[in-house]
């Protein structure tokens, strides 16, 4: 009986833990579900959704290859985005009253 008992923890102990995976993984899927869908708003938000994914593919790797070459650039790129962040919710809030 004591082995008995002894399979039947143990094949609950496999499932709990088959368990957790598998909603570790789901987890981890939405996360990764949801950054994309916000890279995606980041695109639609530069009004660059009008462009083939060709052009966007080679703008944000021309971008890439500025950041790397010189850091000015990337104090410029983060300006821009605050900004064009600032005007949207300005636009938000003057919508709303």
């Amino acid at each position: 009986m004591a082995t008995l008992d002894k399979k039947v923890k143990a094949e609950q102990t496999i499932n709990k833990y088959s368990n957790k995976l598998a909603q570790e993984t789901i987890k981890q899927r939405k996360k990764e579900t949801r950054r994309k869908i916000e890279f995606g708003g980041l695109v639609v938000k530069a009004k660059m959704d009008e462009y083939s994914k060709d052009v966007i593919l080679g703008a944000l790797i021309d971008a890439k290859e500025q950041l790397l070459q010189t850091i000015d650039v990337k104090k410029v790129f983060e300006v821009k985005g605050q900004k064009a962040f600032l005007e949207t919710k300005r636009d938000t809030n003057d919508n709303s009253k």
